[in-house]
């Protein structure tokens, strides 16, 4: 009897040790998962997302149960353009079904995508997942004496509406407010904010170009400025990314390099305590004779430094240099080098159609283009000048298609309004009325709507032109109520294209 009372205290006790080296345990564990998100600058901060467009991270944050976050997005765009209720609707359904896939795939700037590169941020607010912005611009504005009033004009330039920019106030070399209910402050390097809890961090590699040219500071430079002004306010990064943003043609694609370091310093803090890698350096000092345009010692130093850095950007270098020395042939074989090298790179090839259309040479476009469409068939960069260029080359056709894959992967404006005055000159009447109707109708559609070149409001004055001499009284009145063109009529004036 007392041995079974022995016993019984001793497995009483026991247990009781188990279970308290089990809480100990279960303790550690949980420390280990509340270990502080990293300071940034001091800390690595692994796990960087590096992707395409900003709105693919989104996805992502998304999946990862980001909610009620403060976003500090580097870009030189908003990206938080408004959505349409009933599209928001589908996205908010996805969402709460955790259906990842839906929600990623749901991701297009063309129109039936339900958010995109341009309003991915409004999406995030609108499902709490950010409760704060700050949009930090790259723009030399906080250094002025006007500020304000230069923060007006800009917001109203990236069509912010009257409403939302009333509510902003200029305190701390700050511009706070909110859009559409979001409160958004819009800042500088110079006036970052103080935030104590911690901040997703968005990084746009478009932000770079815009910056140096404002500020006079070669890439490298830029980057460590960036990253000390980041670094003096030791934000705690809940998630990092960084976007290429090439898509939609908003970074070269030669640039990406620079992407690609701004990730490589938040893991890797200690790069700018010393001198730049040699490979930075290298394509730092190309850029620099890049945009000196001296061809010539852009090759003697990518013959020089080939063998030993395999990057792609210097290809494209390459590519470029040749272009500019006009040797097309060349530029051609070191644009196809770096696609076979890396298929990110694929979009020079593209950028470099791009150039020769600008130049008037589209026979020399041609190919550049259809072997970069070739190499990657879903490719969104180029379609619109390349149906210019087949359009300009007596091929209406062929232009149409590319036209038409254009409004596909990019949307309808302004390229159905392209698409109508094919037709129209290629003597289709009844398919360019119909192009009309569809061009009129995506127009209303879109608020943010802007006519930023002559091909297009070349078009479109056509279009009204020929509703007005159609009788199609409608349509006319449609189209010449538009904001989108009444500003037309004040940028690209009739009698001026």
């Amino acid at each position: 009897m007392n041995k079974l009372i022995y016993l019984n205290v001793f497995g009483f006790f026991w247990r009781l040790k188990l279970s308290f080296l089990f809480f100990i345990l279960l303790g550690l564990f949980s420390c280990e998962k509340e270990k502080p998100p990293p300071v940034l600058g001091r800390e690595p901060v692994r796990n960087t997302l590096v992707v395409e467009d900003h709105s693919q991270a989104f996805a992502q944050w998304a999946e990862q149960g980001i909610h009620n976050a403060v976003l500090i997005n580097i870009d030189t765009h908003d990206d938080i353009r408004s959505i349409p209720e009933e599209k928001l609707a589908l996205l908010e359904d996805l969402y709460r079904r955790r259906d990842w896939k839906g929600f990623a795939d749901a991701d297009s700037v063309a129109d039936d995508g339900l958010y995109h590169i341009g309003n991915w941020i409004y999406a995030g607010a609108r499902l709490s997942m950010f409760k704060e912005v700050y949009w930090v611009i790259p723009n030399n504005f906080f250094s002025q004496r006007d500020t304000e009033e230069q923060l007006r004009r800009f917001l109203r330039s990236v069509m912010f509406s009257d409403k939302d920019i009333q509510t902003f106030l200029f305190e701390n070399n700050r511009f706070h407010g909110s859009v559409n209910g979001i409160p958004f402050t819009v800042c500088g390097l110079e006036s970052l904010p103080d935030i104590n809890s911690p901040v997703l961090l968005s990084i746009d590699a478009d932000f770079f170009p815009v910056y140096s040219d404002e500020h006079r500071a070669i890439y490298l430079t830029a980057l460590k400025e960036m990253f000390d002004a980041l670094s003096e306010k030791h934000y705690h990064i809940q998630g990092a990314a960084i976007s290429y943003s090439v898509n939609g043609d908003y970074l070269q694609p030669h640039l990406r390099w620079v992407g690609n370091t701004a990730a490589m310093i938040l893991e890797k803090p200690d790069l700018l305590k010393g001198p730049p890698p040699e490979v930075l350096a290298l394509l730092q000092q190309i850029d620099n004779e890049y945009r000196g345009v001296n061809p010539d010692e852009i090759l003697r130093l990518i013959q020089l430094y080939t063998p030993q850095f395999k990057e792609p950007s210097l290809l494209l270098y390459k590519a470029y240099a040749y272009m500019l020395k006009g040797e097309s042939e060349k530029a051609f074989d070191a644009a196809m080098a770096a696609c076979n090298a890396d298929k990110l790179y694929c979009t020079g090839l593209s950028h470099l159609g791009s150039l020769y259309f600008v130049k008037g040479q589209c026979g020399e476009a041609e190919r550049f283009f259809r072997a970069g469409f070739s190499a990657v068939p879903d490719m969104r960069n180029g379609l619109y000048h390349f149906a210019h260029c087949l359009r300009d080359l007596g091929r209406p056709a062929e232009a149409l298609e590319y036209y038409k894959k254009d409004v596909m992967l990019n949307g309808s404006f302004p390229t159905d309004f392209l698409i109508f005055e094919t037709y129209l000159k290629s003597g289709r009447k009844q398919e360019a009325e119909t192009a009309l109707k569809t061009a009129v109708s995506g127009l209303e559609r879109n608020p943010y709507a802007e006519v930023v070149n002559e091909r297009a409001a070349s078009a479109i004055y056509t279009a009204i032109e020929y509703a007005d001499q159609g009788g199609l009284i409608e349509l006319t009145e449609k189209l010449r109520s538009n904001s989108t063109i009444r500003q037309m009529f004040r940028d690209y004036p009739r009698g001026k294209l």
